[in-house]
């Protein structure tokens, strides 16, 4: 008899069904995630975007128990649950979700889910770097290793700055500060520290779906004036876009007694320093008002030649860019 009744419990043991507990008040055991599967959810770490397979296991509602896509606008469609938007979600959050959708329907519902395939962890990169844009993250990484993923940093300012919505938890640094909206947090590092790996701000740990943005030098709007005038230099557009011709021969004192404004040219220089437009201008036509004063752009150049025309062409060969040119005013 004892036997028998040993063999009986060993058998009950091993065909006990899956979550079986001998305290009946006990809560049914997790579900190991499936082990074929590529990569898996960390509770606290990773969130869930679209393109990423989702494992649900949910009893009594076999209609979900499979493997779905997440679709582009982040969202699954589920039988009986219909449309949820999961992205950014962690597996805790998502199955927290589900469950709530089913008790429609389904009377206590467990559910496990589970991060088959990661196919996409955005972080946004802006700014100052070689290919701004979203790249993708395994988790939360260096922020040195994500600028190396946008291809380093290409004519920076001083400072990088990772902003972080709230909806996918505040930035934990000292020195975090929540955004005039307050729809999320950000962070300003030193960029000199940000690409040296070896620094603190160098191992930032950015998060999926933060974005960084690497402040950008700004150039300088400059309008140039030269040859024949008292003051050659440059005015400055700071607040302004264009700034006439006059008010730009004004602040450089007028011409000079040997000027032939009738022979002057206006020369547009692009950013990297070609001449993209020459053109000849009579300047003495506007000073009379007997032509509409012109508006000058950012990198626009008035040479103003003497009565020689070996002057003129000195003048136009050389570049009134070079360092240390004078601000005669800032507009």
């Amino acid at each position: 008899m004892i036997s028998r009744l040993f063999v009986y419990f060993a058998l009950g043991c091993v065909l006990a069904p899956a979550g079986f507990s001998q305290d009946p008040n006990a809560a049914p055991a997790k579900k190991a995630a499936p082990q074929d599967q590529k990569t898996f959810l960390p509770s606290a770490d990773v969130r869930v975007g679209p393109g990423d397979t989702i494992i649900i296991q949910a009893l009594a509602a076999d209609e979900i128990s499979k493997t779905w896509r997440v679709s582009s606008s982040g969202d699954l469609n589920l039988p009986m649950i219909g449309r949820i938007h999961v992205a950014g979600m962690t597996q805790d959050q998502l199955e927290e979700a589900l469950t709530a959708r089913l008790r429609k329907y389904v009377k206590e519902p467990q559910v496990n889910a589970y991060v088959g395939e990661v196919r996409s962890q955005p972080v946004v990169v802006a700014g100052a770097v070689q290919t701004p844009g979203t790249v993708q993250v395994d988790g939360a990484q260096p922020l040195f290793n994500v600028l190396a993923k946008a291809g380093g940093v290409k004519d920076p300012g001083p400072t990088v700055t990772v902003t972080r919505e709230i909806d996918h938890g505040a930035i934990a640094d000292p020195q975090a500060k929540l955004d005039a909206d307050g729809s999320s947090t950000s962070v300003d590092l030193k960029l000199q520290d940000a690409v040296d790996a070896s620094t603190k701000a160098a191992n930032f740990m950015v998060e999926p779906y933060d974005r960084i943005t690497v402040a950008t030098v700004k150039q300088p709007q400059m309008v140039y004036i030269t040859g024949e005038v008292n003051h050659p230099g440059a005015v400055e557009l700071v607040t302004q876009k264009k700034v006439s011709i006059l008010s730009v021969l004004a602040n450089a004192g007028g011409l000079t007694r040997t000027a032939k404004p009738s022979n002057a040219m206006l020369i547009h220089i692009n950013p990297a320093g070609e001449r993209t437009t020459v053109a000849r201008l009579d300047l003495r036509k506007v000073i009379e008002g007997n032509i509409k004063d012109i508006e000058l752009i950012p990198g626009d150049m008035v040479i103003v030649p003497s009565s020689e025309l070996k002057t003129l062409m000195e003048v136009a060969s050389t570049s009134a860019l070079s360092a240390g040119i004078y601000v005669l005013a800032r507009y």
